[in-house]
């Protein structure tokens, strides 16, 4: 299970709580945190980690299985499915602007400016770029 699923949601987003916990689902399957066969925490479970209303885990599971990313299986839980259907691009582009409008607001709170964001983005990329092709060159070996 993806352990970002069980973090505080944030109120002040304007994002109701179901779709924060649908953009949870699809951030950790888009990173490889969650993957086919995978079980998500039950909805009673999840409510009481985020100290929601069960119901709105229930709807956010509901809106996950009609589109084909989970599925419920009476009295086992509910499973990441084996095929990921591909998002629109319109709606990767809408999570994407998404998390940048967060990730800016977040940092502006925390009194860094916008060159200090991106010259540490940039930094994460150049470290990402040098373990993948470390890990590269081991497997080539």
């Amino acid at each position: 299970m993806d352990p970002t699923l069980g973090e505080v949601l944030d109120d002040r987003r304007g994002v109701p709580f179901y779709r924060q916990i649908i953009d949870r689902v699809l951030l950790g399957l888009a990173a490889g945190r969650l993957g086919p066969g995978d079980r998500l925490p039950t909805v009673r479970q999840l409510a009481v980690d985020l100290q929601i209303n069960p119901n709105t885990v229930s709807k956010a599971y509901r809106e996950l299985e009609l589109v084909g990313i989970v599925e419920t299986r009476p009295g086992d839980g509910t499973f990441v499915v084996g095929k990921q259907p591909k998002q629109p691009e319109v709606e990767r582009r809408r999570q994407l602007d998404r998390l940048c409008r967060d990730l800016i607001t977040q940092a502006q709170g925390l009194g860094f400016s916008l060159d200090e964001l991106l010259d540490t983005l940039k930094e994460f990329r150049d470290d990402n770029d040098h373990k993948n092709e470390r890990k590269l060159g081991r497997r080539a070996s």
